[in-house]
């Protein structure tokens, strides 16, 4: 039997479907990623249509059934629409990559607080703050990678075990992570991190804004982690928002 429930999402993507309808994709906070039909939400007196705009956060009231692949959204309220993204291109392009990272790696169905709330948080930043885009999604990214059960080690070597030092030695490693000089034997499977590079990395697990940054480091960090990712996941090939926009 269906459920009348209520919960926040954001929308991911939508489809068109028949004359007057839409196929959504939320990401929910009480039911993870889910699909619904909005039916007539195509129609000029709907009155759902604009606010399922990609990005909105927004409040929806379904009738929720387990079982069923594809929901039915009766109701959605707007809670926030990010106009500051959607007006600049730089950052409806990480935005859209934050977007795509969860419909290409979520399953369905499996709500996440942490990550939810992640996702609220960049979408403000992003919209909000004067800080470089990129460098707020390498932030995110490596949150991400960590919450879906992919933690890096800045400490200790991801093979050896033995403390990392900030040297000119130590390398990335697809299949491992953050390995150190001694271990660094093939250097055509693994990304040579200089120094500065490798606190650079480090720094994007603190909480601080960083203001002072080499904008070709945090592109490598970015191309390091979405590799990482695609090894760790065969079906996954890539972020294209990236390399489209």
């Amino acid at each position: 039997m269906a459920e009348i429930t209520k919960t926040e999402a954001i929308v991911l993507r939508k489809t068109k479907f028949s004359d007057s309808s839409l196929i959504t994709q939320f990401y929910t906070k009480d039911y993870g990623k889910i699909s619904a039909l909005l039916k007539g939400a195509r129609s000029s007196k709907s009155k759902i249509g604009s606010k399922v705009d990609l990005i909105n956060h927004v409040e929806v009231i379904l009738y929720n059934k387990a079982e069923r692949e594809l929901q039915l959204v009766t109701q959605v309220n707007l809670i926030e629409h990010f106009p500051q993204i959607k007006e600049d291109l730089d950052k409806i392009k990480y935005a859209s990559a934050v977007c795509e990272l969860f419909i290409k790696l979520i399953p369905e169905h499996e709500p996440h607080d942490r990550l939810f709330r992640g996702f609220i948080r960049i979408l403000n930043k992003i919209n909000n703050t004067d800080q470089n885009a990129n460098i707020l999604f390498a932030q995110f990214l490596l949150f991400f990678t960590k919450e879906i059960g992919f933690e890096i080690s800045f400490n200790t070597c991801s093979n050896c075990g033995e403390k990392l030092v900030i040297t000119e030695g130590n390398a990335f490693s697809y299949s491992e992570g953050i390995i150190c000089n001694n271990c660094n034997e093939d250097k055509m499977l693994t990304f040579q991190f200089s120094a500065e590079l490798f606190n650079l990395f480090k720094c994007l697990t603190t909480k601080n804004n960083i203001t002072s940054f080499n904008n070709k480091h945090v592109e490598n960090i970015i191309f390091i982690l979405e590799k990482f990712l695609i090894y760790h996941n065969t079906e996954f090939k890539g972020i294209k928002s990236l390399q489209i926009l």
